[in-house]
């Protein structure tokens, strides 16, 4: 094993086989090129040629941040991968925000455990999070 942390996005089409290889499902390959060209940091892993991991951090680089697509190829995962994406997250916040900084993300279970490690926590009870349904009926007014 060669691993190997660059930072720059991969192709789209190793994005969207990397997302389907960890289990956090397909995308449409245009659409993908279209999000990694916008991201602000990508953290890519790569085993010699394969990308096996990958991070990013989107918003608008002045007030919002938002941790995305943190992944690991299942055959890599349990081998610290994860930790090496949000540690290059963490320099790359330490380095481009500030105090009042708005910096988020949405985990499934159990990667919450993962970002706990990364100062970030459940929100208090006077806040919620929320998820817009695109196919609601409410989104066609």
């Amino acid at each position: 094993m060669n691993i190997q942390l660059i930072y720059e996005p991969p192709t789209a089409q190793d994005y969207v086989n990397l997302r389907l290889r960890s289990g956090m499902g397909n995308k449409d390959l245009k659409r993908s090129q279209t999000a990694l060209e916008n991201s602000l940091f990508t953290v890519s892993l790569y085993d010699e040629k394969r990308l096996v991991g990958f991070g990013r951090v989107v918003g608008d680089g002045g007030i919002t941040y938002v941790v995305s697509d943190i992944m690991v190829d299942e055959e890599y995962r349990r081998k610290g991968f994860a930790e090496r994406i949000m540690g290059a997250i963490d320099i790359y916040f330490e380095e481009n925000t500030h105090e009042d900084s708005y910096i988020c993300l949405i985990a499934n279970h159990p990667a919450d455990k993962l970002y706990h490690k990364h100062g970030f926590k459940y929100l208090p009870e006077d806040k919620c999070g929320m998820l817009r349904n695109q196919n609601s009926d409410s989104t066609k007014l």
